[in-house]
């Protein structure tokens, strides 16, 4: 058995959340500009979104574009107003090209891999379509820092108990990284892992829950190389 570092990506190693939210702002122009509520809009949006995900099982990628058609359509039906379909286009449109924007990696992500894979094996675990997630990885240049990646259609007690044991990891001397108490952090200290919360300005409700307690709070990426050492 040996000790190894399990890392996230998105929102951890790369922006994911502010392309999202670029487009969240757009879309609540555009319902200003058609005098619908704006700020309800993007409730309602959030909540079509989550909707979506946990109906098609997973974070694909039609479930933000097509949440955004469903919320300009609902309020086409409130205000009694007849839709238009080259705007519902072009307003679904604002969630494909998130899939668009280059995955750029966050401040210091490459060094702090660097320095950590001299120490330790290093792997992936991400969630999303696989499609997606490869092509962010190759966009970042991160994916040569990883022994093993892992795109999961869901991160949980049991998927990081999986790792360990296909990669013969000690939890008890390992680590998972991450952004999210709900899909990194407290999954991983079920499973009897170490854990880093990264501290994250631009995040998903969706990934919120209440810490189980155990883990270490940092505020960057690079504090990570003060506490794995």
């Amino acid at each position: 058995m040996k000790c190894g570092v399990l890392f996230d990506f998105d929102d951890t190693l790369v922006e994911t959340t502010i392309h999202f939210n670029a487009a969240k702002e757009k879309f609540a122009g555009i319902m200003s500009c058609l005098d619908f509520p704006a700020e309800e809009a993007l409730e309602v949006l959030n909540r079509n979104d989550i909707r979506n995900v946990r109906q098609c099982g997973g974070f694909f990628k039609e479930c933000f574009p097509r949440a955004l058609g469903e919320t300009y359509e609902y309020y086409c039906k409130i205000f009694n107003r007849e839709m238009d379909l080259a705007l519902k286009k072009e307003i679904e449109d604002l969630g494909w090209q998130v899939y668009e924007q280059p995955a750029e990696p966050v401040k210091d992500a490459g060094m702090v891999l660097e320095s950590l894979q001299r120490r330790y094996p290093l792997y992936l675990a991400t969630r999303g379509e696989l499609s997606v997630q490869e092509a962010r990885l190759e966009q970042s240049g991160l994916a040569r820092w990883f022994k093993k990646i892992y795109v999961l259609s869901e991160k949980n007690c049991a998927a990081y108990r999986q790792i360990a044991l296909e990669q013969r990891l000690t939890p008890q001397s390992s680590w998972v990284v991450g952004n999210s108490m709900k899909s990194d952090v407290n999954p991983a200290l079920r499973a009897g892992f170490k854990s880093i919360y990264i501290y994250h300005p631009h995040t998903w409700d969706y990934e919120d829950e209440e810490p189980i307690g155990g883990h270490v709070n940092v505020d960057s990426l690079l504090d990570v190389l003060s506490i794995i050492c």
